[in-house]
């Protein structure tokens, strides 16, 4: 019980451990040249994509020459949880709405950067960086 209370004790500053958002990997390596999309009008078969599973789309950027796509969005579920069997047939279908170009989700509702890729061996490759705001 006492190295629970030390642990909450810690806990605040464990956030500051963690970059933040403009400091994680996806904004520092891996995208360049970024601009946003102006969801007002915006038309792609990833928003039905999302709008299908609920999830909520509140910012899409195109980095590296329009071939990778930051959504930022807020999930119903956490993706580093047992949630394979809604996150897998998802990634599949943004998979194909997307071109199969990788993409980064930025997980508002877990402080998660979400890193999807596919292997060449039809696998998806997902990867996962913290944050904190």
């Amino acid at each position: 019980m006492r190295f629970f209370l030390v642990f909450l004790l810690f806990l605040p500053y464990l956030a500051f451990a963690l970059p933040a958002l403009e400091e994680t990997e996806l904004y520092t390596k891996k995208a360049t040249d970024c601009h946003e999309v102006d969801l007002s009008t915006w038309q792609h078969p990833i928003r039905a994509v999302f709008k299908k599973a609920d999830i909520k789309l509140k910012r899409a950027q195109l980095c590296n020459a329009d071939r990778y796509p930051i959504f930022t969005v807020e999930l119903p579920y956490d993706p580093t949880g047992q949630t394979k069997s809604y996150f897998e047939p998802l990634y599949w279908k943004i998979h194909a709405a997307n071109g199969k170009w990788p993409y980064a989700m930025v997980a508002t509702s877990d402080n998660l950067v979400l890193y999807i890729s596919y292997s060449a061996r039809n696998t998806v490759v997902m990867s996962y960086e913290q944050y904190h705001l």
